[in-house]
């Protein structure tokens, strides 16, 4: 049985003729639950079923909208944690990595919990061939913890998903989350981070090729509530063909996050007249003493690009598949792990 409910909300309301504000779609809810495969296990990580933590966080909040966020869970109602501790050994640390593939509609909910001084490294790598993936992975940086999360969607055509990364960090908590997305049919691909310790920072780094009939909606919220924060999103993509890509960005400064600093750059590449894309880029300020930039470029290939690439034996189409190519090599760059980087070259070649 369908539901029909809305995604992706933005946080505060702008005009209603715009088609921004947030994405409506039906679904089947039934979900069978999969909490993924771990195919590498670091030494200093306890995994357990479970979807309660100790912790004097707050909890971290969604992006995906209440609805679809009590679907899931309810589609997962069992859960799983990883707790990271900090680790004695002086050895470069391995990341977890984690596979889910389904041929059915399914829903993971994963919590991480890095604790006080640990680092975390995780990479998720979604491949479910049809049906519809419902995500939620909830991110707890204890103080002075670090966490990098990857999160690799190279699903099949049939594929829709929800995905909601959850984040809340402590005093000098730093989390990096790169995010490449290439498959599936509709997309909502959103987090939410709340920087509420003493010098916490969150980095993202989001990559995506939007082709064919492809549908991808992006929801991106930080919020900074304690003092001295510090932000840093990017987002890179190329929307072709007939699709519609869709991005919201907010950066929430809250009274009392004074010396905080927040930027946000979102960059598409146009190479379609068909293709619709919309884009929302958000700074609220309730505090006098922030730092906050903001930027959305929408555009096609320049004409000192093109010309510089004709000098070189470079057609156009080549030209653009080779800039489309270089926006999610980048930011696979940053994976901690050759074979999944080279699964991701793979993917694209294919």
């Amino acid at each position: 049985m369908e539901n029909t409910i809305d995604l992706n909300p933005i946080p505060y309301l702008t005009w209603t003729w715009l088609k921004i504000n947030k994405d409506t779609v039906s679904y089947d809810f039934s979900f069978t639950e999969n909490s993924g495969n771990e195919i590498q296990i670091p030494d200093n990580v306890e995994i357990s079923s479970s979807k309660k933590i100790t912790t004097k966080l707050p909890e971290p909040e969604c992006s995906i909208g209440k609805a679809a966020a009590d679907l899931i869970e309810a589609g997962a109602p069992k859960g799983k944690i990883y707790t990271f501790k900090k680790s004695n050994s002086n050895e470069e640390q391995k990341p977890l990595i984690i596979r889910i593939t389904s041929n059915a509609n399914c829903a993971t909910h994963n919590t991480i919990h890095a604790l006080e001084g640990s680092v975390a490294k995780v990479i998720i790598v979604y491949g479910v061939a049809a049906g519809l993936s419902g995500v939620i992975t909830k991110i707890y940086a204890e103080e002075n913890a670090q966490v990098h999360i990857s999160k690799v969607q190279l699903c099949s055509k049939n594929l829709n998903q929800i995905d909601d990364t959850q984040i809340t960090c402590g005093d000098n908590a730093k989390v990096k989350l790169t995010q490449i997305e290439l498959g599936g049919s509709h997309i909502n691909a959103s987090f939410h981070a709340t920087l509420a310790g003493y010098k916490s920072k969150f980095i993202s780094d989001t990559a995506y090729i939007c082709k064919d009939t492809q549908y991808i909606d992006m929801n991106q919220t930080v919020v900074h509530t304690g003092t001295k924060t510090e932000c840093d999103m990017k987002t890179d993509g190329t929307v072709k063909d007939n699709t519609t890509k869709t991005y919201r960005g907010t950066i929430d400064m809250r009274k009392g996050c004074c010396g905080s600093k927040g930027n946000e750059m979102e960059t598409t590449l146009l190479l379609s007249p068909e293709a619709v894309v919309k884009a929302a880029p958000i700074i609220l300020c309730g505090e006098e003493d922030i730092s906050a930039e903001h930027g959305s470029t929408i555009g096609k290939l320049s004409d000192e690009m093109l010309f510089y690439m004709n000098t070189r034996g470079i057609d156009q189409k080549t030209a653009e598949e080779l800039l489309t190519r270089a926006k999610v090599t980048v930011a696979a760059s940053n994976i901690e792990d050759e074979e999944i980087q080279k699964e991701i070259s793979d993917f694209l070649t294919r």
